[in-house]
């Protein structure tokens, strides 16, 4: 036996539960003695019928337990979850004793016949974990599916193995190792083939007409079904259920944890940039608008929440439940002077404060369109029923949309996960992107520190209304141009193509966002003028929400497959020409290639791929090389021959045989070619066509160049 194994099986002593125990004999006894009316055994008889495979459920009658043992009745009753293991010992005990039965075969214990129904509103926390009988209908079933009930975990530390782990209706790894010298807390593995399931199925019930009191909205309840009460009822049917109330942890809402990023460009939203005007008179907003998009339980609407609950002019709706009338403005009819009036909409009534729509992919079309005018010029028009008027919407945006599949796909750009038109993307400034990427024991310390009231204890340097302070403040000269700088940046990259594409496209709007995300900066650290760190840092913040997309494997053969289906494609067509029957004999009868009726004998051939990250690797060292090579003039190191010699003389240690070296040969050359004609990243340059050279030899070799609008990323 493994010693981590011994360890951890005798470091824990069981304590014995002695009136559980005291009812496993009581309980067993009854099984075995009790006669119905004409004096046979009655369970015993039933237990047998257990040895059959689709058999491992006891139905035993309150009625007949109250006519063997009163105080044993009442027990189960009062501790029936307390009990209820052990009853179930008793009937494996019975089963094995009167008949063959598998070792490792569970058997379970039902309880039918109970005197007193209760009514769903009277269940309360005083009955938890009693035995009591409920009655409704089956309004929703749900399928069945094997629950785990009794789990086997190993420890990914000391490979400690950990059995019997009690399942509390959720997923219970060990709170420790049992190892004494193992502390781990978190990584174990559940080893299935040694853990126990048992069927399992959810059903809703609800009160009937019958016992709802008169205004009274029904009220409905949610039943597990174990074993073989699965599939026994269906949706419509009126049943009795016999059970026990049980408590399950909520943990469908965790603390939001983690999401720095996302936190650092909602707090830049809150404190805006410096609206401008013009000498044309034209507006440029200061206001920054956010998108997080993010997979389910991502706590998007949490961000959403907060801040209407901090903003002191928040404006809180739901993208699906919205209209364009309802969002910016409608023009109604006023009661009293029945003349047409303006009724604000959302945006609205948030001038000079934030609107939080949840839901924002889940808007029509028509709707989006509508809400154009307000992310970009903060004004509303409305020209209807004789009433033409122009009002404000001076407001930021932070949205809350879902990918379109439910997930996000990041080998899928932006535009493609999510359902929104290109020019209200545009219109944001921020996108973020939410995975489930923050660790439940980060996630549970957040939540006892805000059940603990740590966070009250804190001595905090400002107050709220001393963090709502605006600040005015300029952009210096030196600031200016390092904006510029960045900007020719993104749009640099974002033009290149072929080795990084970013999620979506660069636009002026982009250069507006970067402005104000840096005045927002300096208003937060409280300075008066807009410095190179703030500029550096909202660079940073934007250049991390334009998500890059996975790129998959590079096909580094895809051209010259492309050729051969073309190929073949043609040899099998009917040209008519030289052949019998107007098929091209080549080699063959009617229109035959080396084969019969028309198929080639040649198999497809295995395509040359690369992973992204080492594509992107091999050609940026290319790159490298070739630049410094530029620099000094070295036109015999610019030939193509003379960089692929270079390339494998640099890699020459992973290069094992003279099979490796000609297949590395290969590859580099793939992936020049590949550069050169697909991605556009390096030129071959040539004397042929150049005025006063003379003809090009066809010996003579290429010359390879950086394209000059190639932006090496860090």
């Amino acid at each position: 036996m493994d010693v981590a194994t011994a360890t951890a099986e005798t470091a824990a002593e069981l304590v014995k539960d002695e009136l559980a125990e005291k009812c496993q004999k009581l309980f067993q006894a009854f099984l075995e003695e009790y006669q119905s009316v004409d004096g046979e055994v009655k369970y015993v008889r039933e237990a047998e019928e257990l040895i059959r495979p689709e058999r491992n459920t006891l139905l035993v009658s309150f009625t007949d337990l109250e006519g063997f043992n009163q105080e044993l009745a009442t027990t189960i009753q009062e501790e029936y979850y307390r009990v209820y293991p052990f009853l179930c010992r008793a009937v494996r005990n019975v089963a094995r004793d009167h008949g063959n039965v598998p070792l490792n075969k569970e058997f379970y214990v039902a309880i039918q016949d109970l005197p007193t129904r209760h009514k769903i509103r009277e269940l309360s926390s005083m009955r938890i974990g009693s035995l009591v009988r409920i009655s409704g209908q089956v309004v929703r079933t749900h399928p069945v599916h094997p629950e785990l009930v009794s789990g086997t975990f190993i420890c990914m530390d000391c490979q400690a193995v950990i059995k019997d782990v009690p399942q509390q209706f959720k997923y219970s790894p060990p709170t420790i190792c049992r190892n004494p010298v193992c502390n781990n807390r978190a990584r174990f593995h559940l080893d299935t083939h040694k853990s126990k399931f048992i069927d399992f199925q959810k059903v809703r019930i609800q009160e009937t007409q019958a016992e709802l009191p008169r205004g009274s909205i029904p009220r409905s309840l949610e039943i597990v079904l174990r074993a073989e009460a699965v599939e026994t009822a269906q949706a419509g049917d009126r049943c009795d259920f016999t059970g026990t109330l049980i408590v399950v942890p909520d943990v469908s809402q965790l603390a939001t944890q983690g999401n720095d990023e996302v936190k650092r460009g909602v707090l830049l939203m809150l404190f805006g940039g410096v609206p401008k005007t013009t000498m044309e008179g034209t507006s440029l907003r200061g206001d920054i608008n956010v998108c997080i998009v993010g997979d389910p339980s991502t706590a998007k609407s949490q961000f959403l929440k907060h801040v209407e609950e901090f903003s002191p002019r928040a404006v809180y709706t739901s993208g699906k439940a919205s209209s364009a009338a309802g969002l910016t403005a409608a023009v109604v009819r006023d009661e009293e002077s029945h003349e047409f009036v303006i009724e604000a909409g959302a945006l609205m009534l948030a001038d000079n404060g934030v609107c939080c729509i949840d839901e924002f992919d889940k808007m029509d079309l028509k709707d989006q369109v509508a809400i154009h005018e307000a992310m970009e010029q903060q004004t509303i028009s409305i020209t209807k029923a004789g009433v033409k008027a122009t009002l404000n919407a001076r407001t930021s945006i932070l949205a809350a949309a879902n990918p379109v599949s439910g997930r996000y796909d990041r080998s899928k750009s932006l535009k493609q996960n999510v359902n929104l038109t290109a020019p209200i993307m545009s219109r944001f400034d921020l996108f973020f992107i939410l995975w489930m990427t923050v660790t439940d024991y980060a996630i549970a310390r957040r939540i006892v520190d805000l059940h603990s009231r740590v966070e009250e204890s804190v001595d905090r340097l400002y107050s709220l209304d001393e963090i709502r302070r605006y600040l005015l403040l300029h952009i210096s000269s030196e600031s200016e141009e390092f904006i510029v700088e960045q900007y020719k940046r993104l749009r640099q990259r974002d033009g290149s193509g072929g080795v990084s594409k970013s999620a979506w496209r660069i636009t002026v709007r982009q250069l507006e966002s970067m402005i104000r995300l840096s005045e927002s900066m300096a208003r937060m650290h409280c300075c008066d003028e807009v410095q190179p760190k703030h500029v550096k840092e909202a660079f940073r913040l934007l250049n991390k929400s334009i998500i890059r997309v996975e790129t998959p494997d590079i096909n580094l053969e895809q051209e010259e497959q492309m050729e051969e289906e073309e190929q073949h494609e043609e040899a099998n067509v009917p040209n008519g020409v030289n052949g019998i029957n107007g098929h091209d004999a080549v080699n063959g009868v009617n229109g035959h290639v080396n084969g019969v009726n028309g198929h080639t004998e040649s198999q497809p051939k295995p395509s040359l791929r690369l992973s992204f990250a080492e594509y992107k690797r091999i050609s940026n060292l290319l790159v490298l090389h070739l630049r410094k090579s530029e620099e000094v003039e070295e036109e015999e190191e610019l030939k193509k021959s003379a960089v692929v010699n270079w390339y494998l003389k640099e890699i020459e240690a992973d290069i094992e045989s003279e099979e490796d070296l000609i297949n590395k040969k290969a590859l580099v050359e793939k992936v020049i070619h590949r550069l050169v004609n697909y991605d556009h990243i390096l030129i071959e340059l040539s004397q042929a066509g150049l005025k006063g050279s003379e003809p090009a030899s066809t010996e003579e070799e290429a010359v390879l160049v950086v394209n000059p609008n190639y932006i090496l990323e860090d």
